[in-house]
């Protein structure tokens, strides 16, 4: 072995000694379902992001399936090398409308669209200057999803963090640098802690301070908002976010992401992104499973009744066994232990049960801040969320947490 191999090996005996190296599943055949087998044997999931339940979906299959068989499994090269498909930009078209805005832009995954996107909006023009101006600053929610984080480092411009949720706190720094291009992160929903970002209050203050806001609403698109247009449209600003990233992983059951914006800020960020610039694009087999997921969910009000109706249940269940339960209305319950002993021990003791959940502790969440996330989906029935209510509560006696 390389002496540097030895780095790797001392960390991994080191976890494994402390019992820190997380367990991860291997499931066999569908893993987005309400019901997984492991091992042979049958789980119910509070695991997964498929929001609506439309992982499964036979229309969206067939479209995917028709689509391979005409556009076979590969996409080429980028799209400013090959150019770009028809169907990629119906798609694209189908976004912007269902989120009433002019444009969109999809990527491979809503990971590269937000480390691509941040640094574009508020860093100055890649290529030459017409102005001699300088990097901006970026000014994001301490809570922050992990991709937002990778997209700030790579950016020029000064990172500022602001308090989760801390308005006040926002404002303060927008003061601070009321001379400089202004950029402003923040989730939509946040994916820890299943809260809303206030951006009724954000988009104010950015207004104020001349501004730019980008939202990350990969876990509140297709589940919140009138015909499941995301949070910004459930809080009534859905046209005062200058740009907002969805995720095709969550509601949408698929793969890929996107980012929805006025045209001149999309028409500047195609030829500026690197990860738009030099990925390749969502498989052409995948996009046309997905025009029909768009569909599915812009017409799938029941999808999104039921969906939150079970986050309802469950987290009205928990509290009234008096668990600590963060967030709300979302299909997001943490469950909040705030020890990672007790929240690893909890979670074993779920599976053991017949129920897969994640413990989510470092690098997740700061030490001190464990927690159980269950997510719901709308495929979930009430006997499934009563199942998992009552192994809680035996849990919760057992694990001294209630």
């Amino acid at each position: 072995m390389k002496k540097t191999h030895e780095y790797f090996e001392n960390y991994l005996k080191f976890l494994e000694k402390h019992s820190l190296y997380p367990t991860i599943y291997t499931v066999d055949g569908v893993s987005s379902s309400p019901e997984v087998m492991v091992k042979g044997k049958k789980y119910l999931s509070f695991s997964s992001n498929n929001y609506l339940g439309i992982a499964g979906n036979e229309e969206i299959k067939k479209a995917t399936i028709e689509g391979i068989e005409q556009f076979g499994v590969g996409s080429g090269s980028t799209r400013l090398l090959s150019g770009t498909l028809d169907i990629q930009l119906k798609l694209e078209q189908a976004l912007s409308r269902f989120t009433e805005r002019d444009d969109a832009i999809t990527f491979s995954s809503g990971y590269l669209a937000n480390v691509g996107v941040i640094r574009m909006l508020v860093d100055p023009f890649p290529y030459f200057t017409l102005y001699n101006e300088e990097p901006g600053v970026i000014i994001s929610d301490e809570l922050n999803h992990a991709s937002i984080i990778d997209g700030c480092r790579l950016a020029k411009s000064e990172r500022v963090r602001y308090a989760h949720n801390d308005v006040a706190h926002l404002e303060k720094i927008l003061k601070e640098y009321k001379n400089k291009r202004k950029l402003i992160l923040t989730d939509g929903v946040f994916s820890m802690d299943g809260d809303l970002a206030p951006l009724k209050e954000i988009a104010e203050l950015a207004k104020q301070y001349d501004a730019i806001v980008m939202v990350d609403d990969a876990h509140g698109m297709g589940v919140l908002g009138p015909k499941g247009r995301g949070t910004a449209h459930h809080l009534g600003v859905g046209k005062d976010i200058d740009v907002i990233m969805g995720s095709f992983t969550k509601a949408f059951g698929s793969i890929g992401g996107f980012v929805v914006t006025d045209q001149k800020v999309a028409d500047y960020l195609r030829i500026t992104t690197r990860s738009y610039i030099f990925s390749d694009p969502i498989i052409p087999g995948v996009v046309a499973g997905l025009l029909k997921a768009v569909e599915i969910i812009e017409n799938g009000e029941d999808l999104r009744q039921k969906v939150l109706q079970n986050a309802v249940q469950l987290r009205s269940g928990l509290e009234e066994m008096g668990f600590t339960v963060l967030g709300k209305e979302t299909s997001i319950i943490p469950l909040f232990i705030g020890s990672e002993k007790k929240a690893m021990k909890f979670s074993t003791a779920l599976f053991e049960k017949g129920i897969l959940a994640p413990c989510i502790r470092r690098p997740a969440v700061a030490e001190g801040k464990e927690r159980i996330r269950f997510s719901v989906m709308a495929t979930h029935t009430k006997e499934q969320i009563d199942t998992l209510l009552s192994i809680c509560r035996d849990l919760g006696k057992a694990v001294k947490i209630i």
